[in-house]
């Protein structure tokens, strides 16, 4: 069984900063702000927790 820790108590994985998802993808689970989410959802990840209200809108 996985743990997924809420993403606003993890640092991103690409900056530092608070994460605002957390991606798995196969056994692997990274946190990411929602800047960097999208390189690893465009790799097959999917989102397994996150927090919509701090996500930009989409253009």
């Amino acid at each position: 069984m996985r743990v997924v820790r809420a993403p606003e108590t993890q640092r991103c994985f690409a900056c530092g900063d608070r994460a605002d998802v957390a991606v798995a993808r196969g056994y692997r689970l990274a946190y990411a702000c929602w800047e960097h989410a999208e390189e690893l959802l465009e790799q097959g990840g999917m989102l397994v927790g996150r927090d919509l209200e701090d996500r930009p809108a989409r253009q």
